[in-house]
């Protein structure tokens, strides 16, 4: 056997090294959910089912796996917002984005509500992890009031008031606590969004 396919053989695969990098972000939003910050690296590694010493090749420490955990949620987020080409309608363009963000915000609410900042939105915007999240919604409102679908008004405003609506603590609560599916979350809290926005009632 060639001396490079033997030393090939020894090396782990890059899709490998891909795949225990999610179970370990996997396991670390777990262990957020259920326990907050409070847990060690070595704790997340044996959940996900791989060595500590791999968990710290992929980590420094537990609060750069939650960084990366939190910057994966909101990556795929906004991902999934741009896989919603906008229609012809506006508003029909909110609701896709709003029964989205439900949707995700119903799977990893419980473990983002540990890690909350206490800096306001706006406060953030200039933050890589709050800029791509305004960005999208921004479009969505300016879009809205340019179609004459809403009135004129502070985007900004707007913004802070879709987010605030959308917390992933009401999500919680609402598909939690209360048990409601994605769809009548998403349904309820879009009106509300609508009308804090101004829509004519349908």
């Amino acid at each position: 056997m060639p001396a490079a396919e033997t030393r090939d053989q020894g090396r782990p695969r890059r899709g490998d090294a891909r795949l225990r990098r999610a179970a370990l972000l996997a396991a670390v939003g777990e262990l957020l959910a259920e326990r907050g910050p409070g847990f060690a690296l070595a704790d997340a590694a044996e959940l996900a089912g791989i060595s500590t010493a791999t968990a710290y090749r992929n980590f420094s420490d537990t609060a750069s796996a939650v960084d990366a955990f939190l910057n994966g949620m909101i990556g795929d987020l906004v991902d999934a917002f741009d896989d919603l080409p906008p229609g012809p309608d506006p508003i029909a363009d909110i609701r896709a984005v709003c029964r989205e963000w439900v949707n995700r915000a119903s799977r990893w609410g419980a473990a983002a509500v540990h890690v909350r900042s206490p800096r306001g939105v706006l406060a953030r915007r200039s933050d890589s992890f709050v800029s791509g999240l305004y960005e999208r919604l921004d479009r969505r409102v300016e879009a809205a009031i340019a179609a004459g679908a809403v009135p004129e008004q502070d985007v900004r405003f707007a913004v802070l008031m879709w987010v605030t609506i959308f917390d992933e603590r009401v999500v919680v609560d609402l598909s939690g606590t209360l048990g409601w599916s994605v769809e009548e979350a998403a349904d309820q809290l879009t009106g509300s969004l609508l009308r804090v926005l101004g829509c004519p009632a349908n």
